[in-house]
């Protein structure tokens, strides 16, 4: 096998992966609850699943974290609790590597409410990749990357479509190696 075959079978392995995105009531895993987790399934670069939901917290949502994230408690009022969700994307993410922005805060809160189930998983951080390849952005954060590399929407700080965007970003690190 010749060095181009080699890194085209990398390539296709590390292009199966899954974009994951959290939002949460404050910044502890302890202490913070989970309220939405989009979860999107990539094979050779292209979406192939999405798994996401909104989480019914145990305690309401405040106003700062609505503010945030549009989320409101009367759009969490019937949605599944954790223990309900949890599984489910445990089914989903199997062994697959996840990619996330800013990767130890969604995977601790991940972690935190799996018994660990993550653990065996690669775990890729998109702010890592987007310092390296875009050290000269005034920040790294999703929507400064994801402006820079042409995502104009507006729908930050909503799970799904930043897992998007952080997949995007995980892309096109891909095809410029």
């Amino acid at each position: 096998m010749n060095n181009k075959e080699n890194k085209k079978l990398t390539k296709d392995k590390e292009a199966n992966f899954v974009a994951i995105d959290v939002e949460t009531t404050g910044l502890s895993p302890v202490y913070n609850e989970l309220i939405e987790i989009s979860a999107i399934k990539y094979e050779k670069a292209k979406k192939k699943d999405i798994f996401s939901t909104l989480i019914k917290p145990k305690k309401e949502i405040s106003d700062t974290i609505t503010n945030i994230t549009g989320i409101t408690n009367e759009m969490v009022k019937n949605a599944p609790n954790i223990e309900q969700v949890m599984p489910k994307l445990i089914d989903f993410i199997g062994d697959y590597p996840i990619v996330a922005h800013n990767a130890n805060f969604d995977y601790s809160f991940l972690q935190n409410n799996s018994q660990k189930s993550f653990s065996k998983n690669k775990v890729i951080d998109t702010v890592a990749i987007s310092r390296k390849m875009l050290p000269s952005l005034p920040n790294h954060k999703l929507n400064t990357v994801s402006k820079y590399i042409g995502i104009e929407e507006d729908g930050f700080h909503r799970a799904e479509f930043d897992c998007e965007c952080c997949a995007k970003i995980y892309i096109k690190y891909l095809e410029s190696n």
